[in-house]
């Protein structure tokens, strides 16, 4: 089985926590060793990946997290609600 690299970014996930089947693992691995582009989406994930291991959940502080629901036009939540 041959990969594309849509094909790749969409089995990621199954990628990443080990659930692939042999024939997608192999198609995976031969397809990363060919494909530069695929190599470096895989490398910068697994970088994500091991920060979120090392430094655990990170919170924003309320004013970053209000910042980022303008920018996608979102109401902040009501003073009462959860964070």
């Amino acid at each position: 089985m041959t990969m594309t690299c849509d094909q790749l970014e969409t089995l990621l996930p199954e990628f990443f926590d080990g659930s692939l089947n042999v024939g997608q693992e192999t198609a995976a691995a031969d397809h990363l060793a060919t494909c530069t582009d695929c190599r470096t989406i895989v490398s910068e994930l697994e970088g994500v990946s091991s920060l979120s291991l090392t430094h655990g959940r990170l919170v924003l502080p309320e004013a970053s997290r209000n910042r980022i629901r303008a920018a996608l036009g979102l109401n902040p939540p009501p003073s009462d609600a959860p964070t």
